[in-house]
């Protein structure tokens, strides 16, 4: 995964003077209190299939001053600029007034091309309806703690979160925090901490009947640590453990561990420092980051017997989780400036990303995590992507299937995870279609 966006820390968002009442436009400060469903149990991980929401997309006219930021840039310009995106959303079900043309740009037909912004309400509660639709149980939400820490785009991803968890209420999906420390070399284990204490004061996160618990714990993903690409220490790692576990105040959650998917040999891009060792087992769950490190059969049958197999035989012993990342697919052509087909890893209609959803069934995994929902920056988005796209530009498809195919294939996936039908190492044919 790459973390393109800066983290926050929660220092620019002070408590409010003098008991005062949040602003009007700041829905995260207060509790969620619309229309609730519970239709999926927000009590435990077990049997659940989650995918990372990113929701880091912006528009002109949004509300924010960002412009088009993580479509690409320059795009405001006609005929300028470049995109940062390898997939085109299909947004022939969003709202209008959430959607807003990039100036220059036509699709096949000859109609405008538009984009929708997560800063708004709307998109983001249509893709949880689908998530409802399809059987998809919910999200874990990418909060980026060096953006939370900007007071540039603090508002954007409060914003976000606000969306999230009404969704969530709204369609009766669960949702999960994943705080990414992918903050260069700013990162420091105050803005992560800062940043829990305002979701726990000012969200009050920990008390949203929707927000994922297991064991009775509070669910957080610390995405991050132990990578040799990323600056921090084996002492920042364990101060930030022992703070989530055992802090009299903030701690007792359920932490999971987004670590590097070779973390028990400490090859591949994990740190090899032994003292790494340690702190990977202090985490009561292990998320390995599998994303991109196989890209055919062959590659992810090796995956699954140097990693998932012995990663599963030690926590078994341990009484540790594990929540293994599942991915459609991969490119990052434009991102990278690269030429078109140049770092694709292949979907296979669906094969690909099915394969390991089986591979986990026949291992016993009982909870994965989908990277991503909607991040069509690297190709790895499962939500509604256009097969028609703007005219000119290079983007890949999900080669002629329906725009909703990967939410069938998701939620097809979750009832086999759950147990709601056996293993099939073959995509069930027809996949079901999705519920009112």
């Amino acid at each position: 995964m790459t973390r393109l966006g800066l983290t926050l820390s929660a220092c620019v968002l002070a408590a409010l003077p003098g008991g005062a009442q949040p602003a009007a436009d700041e829905p995260w400060l207060r509790p969620y209190t619309g229309p609730t469903r519970t239709d999926v149990d927000a009590t435990t991980l077990d049997g659940k299939v989650l995918c990372g929401y990113q929701g880091w997309f912006n528009t002109p006219g949004d509300g924010t001053t960002f412009g088009f930021t993580h479509w690409g840039v320059g795009l405001d310009r006609p005929d300028g600029g470049r995109f940062t995106v390898d997939m085109w959303p299909d947004v022939s079900e969003y709202d209008p007034a959430d959607l807003r043309e990039v100036p220059g740009l036509k699709l096949p037909d000859g109609s405008p091309a538009k984009l929708y912004s997560a800063f708004r309400k709307g998109p983001v509660l249509l893709h949880h309806k689908w998530m409802r639709q399809y059987g998809i149980d919910g999200v874990f939400l990418s909060r980026f703690v060096g953006e939370a820490a900007d007071p540039r785009r603090a508002r954007h991803v409060n914003q976000v979160l606000a969306n999230v968890r009404e969704g969530c209420h709204r369609e009766g999906r669960v949702w999960a925090l994943m705080l990414d420390l992918s903050m260069g070399g700013r990162g420091s284990t105050a803005a992560v901490i800062n940043d829990w204490k305002f979701l726990c004061d000012k969200v009050k996160v920990r008390e949203d009947a929707r927000y994922l618990r297991h064991n009775g714990k509070p669910v957080v993903l610390l995405w991050g640590l132990g990578f040799k690409d990323r600056p921090w220490t084996v002492a920042q790692a364990e101060e930030l453990v022992a703070f989530f576990k055992s802090d009299p105040a903030y701690g007792g959650v359920y932490l999971i561990g987004g670590v590097d998917a070779h973390w028990r040999t400490q090859k591949g891009a994990s740190r090899t420092e032994p003292e790494w060792a340690k702190v990977y087992r202090s985490f009561d769950a292990i998320s390995p980051w599998d994303a991109g490190r196989y890209r055919d059969d062959a590659s992810m049958d090796r995956i699954k017997r140097d990693v998932w197999e012995g990663d599963l035989a030690e926590l078994k012993k341990t009484g540790a989780g594990y929540v293994p990342t599942a991915f459609p697919g991969f490119s990052w052509d434009n991102l990278k400036r690269a030429k078109p087909g140049a770092t694709v890893i292949p979907r296979q209609k669906g094969e690909f990303y099915w394969r390991q959803f089986a591979a986990f069934k026949e291992l016993g995994v009982r909870t994965a995590f989908v990277g991503m929902f909607d991040e069509v920056d690297e190709g790895t988005a499962i939500f509604k992507v256009a097969d028609q796209t703007p005219v000119g530009k290079h983007f890949v498809t999900y080669e002629g299937l329906p725009p909703d195919y990967y939410l069938r294939l998701t939620g097809a996936a979750t009832r086999m995870i759950r147990g709601d039908t056996p293993l099939s190492r073959t995509i069930p044919d027809p996949l079901p279609g999705p519920k009112d």
